[in-house]
């Protein structure tokens, strides 16, 4: 074997071992992507059994008040119609629940009056410090 036919072939082998290198770190960056698409895959399916689980809850708070509301219509519906005015628990209810309300709309009104002449108030001292 002549001194060009030891180089070529020193070279093929340093060729072919470079080649297996890169063969062993693509290898190894493919196994290393597996594991992590295989992480990020359990970390989907969990995070996706939370939503289910939640809005399987949800679904169930719901079709417990809706069955609430068909008994509670049912119930009515039994009920035998006094025969005055019908329209009078009706409205003794109605009567209840707008002197709850009135109490909170008065301070509501109170407060928004006051956070209006607080804001009124401020945007004076604005503008007299813009001229001084």
């Amino acid at each position: 074997m002549n001194m060009s036919e030891t180089a070529s072939l020193v070279q093929l082998q340093k060729r072919r071992t470079d080649l297996e290198n890169e063969l062993s770190s693509a290898t190894q960056r493919e196994v290393a992507l597996e594991k992590e698409l295989e992480k990020l895959e359990e970390e989907l399916a969990a995070e996706l059994e939370e939503r289910i689980k939640a809005k399987n809850t949800a679904v169930e708070r719901l079709e417990s008040t809706k069955s609430d509301l068909e008994k509670r219509l049912r119930e009515l519906q039994e009920r035998p119609q006094p025969s005055q005015a019908p329209e009078e628990p009706l409205a003794k209810e109605a009567e209840a629940l707008e002197q709850e309300q009135q109490p909170a709309e008065a301070a509501d009104i109170d407060i928004q009056a006051q956070q209006t002449e607080e804001t009124r108030e401020r945007h004076k001292e604005e503008k007299k410090r813009k001229w001084y």
